[in-house]
């Protein structure tokens, strides 16, 4: 029987694209294959005889029937897929104990790798990270690849087979699969024995469990594991080119690294991915008032931090666009002085503005978020303070009811969950949550942040968010040595903290990245005398700051030696090509924070946008050292300032919550009391908390008083012109307008006015017996 074909193409994957082939031919015996030969290579180095396959029921494991082969010794292998199959499922790679790595040999621990279902040339721990990002998010391969980059900063895809391309790019890419794999493997073995022991939801824990758990917490902890690239071994390793030194220096970071995932957590973990993976259906409920406690540190009644997601009955209900709303409510006490306010980390920080696509915006006191309701897979979209942030949400709820606060948070904890902390567990007793309490679970993936900056300055500039610069005599660097006494590098000037910078152009001239060059330097610390190293460099006043990494302290506690540990990422404007930038990371000397001694990490280039009012410069090629930040460097010039300003990163983020009954049960047990959803949050006077300048707006040639505002509602001053402190008093009269009276008991000077809480700034009258003239006007800026 003669078959003619009048039109046919077989789809074949390739270098992750679909290919059409004509037929061919044209005659009579022609018979259209029903398989297409996909190739696929596995690399950390390239893997052999890793078992690929396409993972038809999602499983996390590869099956009987389901298409699979071995890889060779280059990684490579060829599934033969039914046409039908194509396009529609994900590639697993299960790297077993008889697998070999090209680079580092036979593989001690299994682990599982696995790719986006139109990405399927390379199988790497890269694109595993993508296709969890994709499982979290819903986005495309390419958004979720986006994503991922954004919070490890490769420059390359990761797609690509980083094994065949020398560049320091593609190189940073391979070290960061190497320590995922690592890291893979440490967790994999902690967690081996709970193989088949009961999950919190009865089920019983599975490998594929565990490694879909290790996937997801690898991504939340993005940040903490690209700190270990930092570590001065690893970075020895990798600049000396020797991957012996280099494995064993990844692995002993990887070891140091706490995921959270424990023998004690993995039962409750589990039992949320599997929710999440499977969501219950819930019954619809009218809608009424209430909170989640979404965090809480509480030590007692006067020291603690309290914040809340409200929302009335009218934010409960679902809008014409299919949107909740929501408002943010913070307390924290300090000492039984009590602050209120809505965004950011501190009072001061509702302050901040970012660009939200169309203009520069704060979030207005009691500002409404909004929320989707939940689709069928749990997911909620949500966009924070008017497009600050934008992105998804999933969570896992568990009944509570009849079971003791103690187990309930003894079991939180154990978990990995530390958003609700409790200093003393012992206040707890035995109360158990009343019949309608319920915990979840919920994990959050921002899809877009905001540029943003604060908007805090002063007229003494280097103590405000302004951006402070030197002359061209000390910027300009140079050996002391060989320079006058007085003069350029040893100058008055550059103890000082510079001039406020008008515009990015001054800027960039006043940071050419030329160090000043003294002999060693030393201090006596603790009866010790720490040396510098030689030579002895000062980069702070010719470079600006990207960001710190590390935690060590400065001038307290025991003396590491001259330097913190810490790294400071710096950067100058200098070195070929259009608009380029160099890369810094600088030693902190321990007795007071100044740059020392940085080195060359890379260079890129920078670009300048209008939005709005403003100009803002971003980074382009930032170096790996600063994937550990949580932020992007930007910096702001708006209203003749330039600010430091910052972008966050798309890093997903964890943490338990308790509902409303729960809540206000918990908080009651500790002798706390919630807010009323139904009620708008109202300031209190210590949410005016921070540092404020005051100056007479006319007459006086100095300017004024610096008036600290503490946590613990005490206030104290200090003149700015010879920094000495002095007593006062201040006292907010009306929190809701900030009213307040001060008054300079030494001097008999007194005034009045009012603070803008969400500005920053403030203004009124003075009576001053000192000055001339002794009564005026003031202006007030916070810091």
């Amino acid at each position: 029987m003669k078959i003619s074909l009048k039109r046919c193409a077989l789809v074949v994957a390739g270098a992750g694209l679909l290919t059409l082939y004509g037929c061919g031919g044209g005659g009579g015996g022609d018979v259209a294959s029903t398989t297409t030969d996909v190739p696929i290579t596995v690399i950390d180095g390239a893997i052999q005889n890793a078992n690929v396959c396409l993972d038809k029921n999602n499983n996390g494991a590869c099956d009987p029937g389901e298409a699979s082969g071995k890889t060779d010794a280059t990684g490579k292998v060829t599934l033969k897929v039914d046409n039908a199959d194509l396009g529609k499922y994900v590639i697993l790679a299960e790297v077993g104990l008889d697998a070999k790595d090209a680079d580092t040999g036979a593989v001690p621990v299994a682990y599982t790798l696995k790719t986006p279902i139109d990405k399927s040339a390379v199988v790497s721990p890269l694109t595993t990270l993508v296709q969890t990002m994709l499982e979290a998010t819903g986005q495309s391969s390419a958004d979720a690849e986006a994503l991922v980059r954004a919070q490890t900063g490769i420059h390359v895809s990761l797609f690509d087979d980083f094994t065949k391309d020398s560049s320091a790019d593609s190189k940073t890419a391979g070290t960061v699969a190497r320590l995922v794999v690592i890291t893979t493997q440490q967790q994999i073995t902690a967690l081996a024995s709970t193989v088949g022991t009961a999950a919190m939801d009865g089920s019983k824990i599975t490998k594929q469990n565990l490694d879909r758990a290790i996937a997801k917490r690898m991504l939340q902890n993005m940040p903490a594991l690209l700190t270990a690239l930092t570590n001065p071994a690893v970075v020895a390793a990798i600049a000396a080119n020797d991957p012996v030194a280099k494995e064993a220096a990844l692995l002993t970071q990887a070891k140091s690294l706490d995921s959270g995932l424990t023998t004690a957590s993995i039962a409750t973990v589990v039992a949320i991915d599997n929710q999440v993976a499977t969501p219950p259906v819930i019954a619809a409920t009218p809608p009424s008032a209430g909170f989640t406690l979404a965090n809480l540190n509480f030590t007692d009644t006067a020291n603690y931090f309290v914040h809340f997601f409200t929302g009335s009955v009218a934010q409960n209900t679902l809008d014409a666009n299919n949107n909740y709303r929501y408002v943010e409510r913070r307390q924290r006490s300090n000492t039984g002085n009590l602050a209120k306010w809505n965004v950011g980390s501190d009072p001061a920080r509702q302050s901040d503005l970012h660009w939200n696509g169309s203009a520069w915006v704060g979030c207005a006191l009691n500002f409404e978020n909004t929320s989707s309701a939940r689709d069928a897979q749990g997911n909620s979209s949500y966009n924070y303070c008017d497009n600050a942030a934008t992105g998804k949400t999933n969570r896992a709820s568990f009944d509570i009811a009849g079971k003791t606060m103690a187990d309930v948070y003894a079991q939180v904890h154990a978990a990995g969950f530390t958003n609700l902390t409790i200093a003393n567990t012992a206040v707890l007793g035995g109360t158990a949550f009343p019949p309608g309490s319920s915990v979840s679970y919920s994990t959050g993936t921002p899809l877009t942040q905001a540029i943003a900056y604060y908007p805090g300055k002063s007229d003494f500039a280097g103590v405000s968010n302004v951006v402070a610069q030197y002359t061209s005599a000390v910027y300009s660097g140079g050996i002391a040595a060989t320079q006058g006494a007085g003069l350029s590098c040893n100058s008055a000037e550059i103890s000082t903290n510079g001039t406020s910078t008008g515009t990015l152009e001054a800027m960039i001239s006043a940071a050419p990245g030329a160090p000043c060059v003294y002999g060693q330097s030393s201090f006596v610390y603790g009866g010790v005398t720490y040396r510098s190293d030689v030579p002895n460099e000062t980069w702070g006043p010719s470079t600006l700051s990207l960001g710190s990494i590390g935690t060590a302290p400065i001038n307290s506690g025991p003396a590491p030696g001259f330097y913190t540990g810490n790294v400071k990422l710096r950067v100058a404007f200098k070195g070929s090509g259009t608009n380029p930038v160099v890369y810094f990371a600088c030693k902190q000397r321990f007795d007071f924070d100044s740059n020392r001694n940085c080195l060359n990490i890379g260079t890129g280039s920078y670009t300048i946008a209008t939005l709005g009012d403003a100009r803002v410069m971003t980074f382009n090629n930032l170096p790996a050292q600063a994937a550990p930040l949580t932020y992007t460097r930007v910096f702001v010039e708006r209203g003749g300032s330039v600010y430091y300003g910052y972008q966050s990163k798309l890093s997903a983020v964890s943490n338990a919550r308790l509902n409303t009954i729960g809540g206000t049960a918990l908080l009651g047990q500790l002798g706390l009391t919630p807010e009323d959803p139904s009620v708008p949050l109202a300031l209190t006077a210590g949410s005016y908390q921070g540092t404020w300048d005051a100056k007479a707006s006319t007459g006086l040639a100095i300017n004024g008083t610096t008036i600290f505002i503490n946590a613990n509602g005490n206030i104290s001053c200090q003149n700015p012109s010879n920094l000495s402190s002095f007593a006062c008093s201040l006292t907010i009269t009306n929190p809701a307008t900030g009213a307040f009276s001060y008054a300079n008991p030494a001097n008999g000077t007194t005034s009045t006015g009012n603070l803008n809480f969400l500005t920053g700034t403030g203004s009124g009258t003075f009576n001053d017996p000192t000055s001339v003239p002794t009564t005026g006007n003031f202006v007030v800026q916070r810091r």
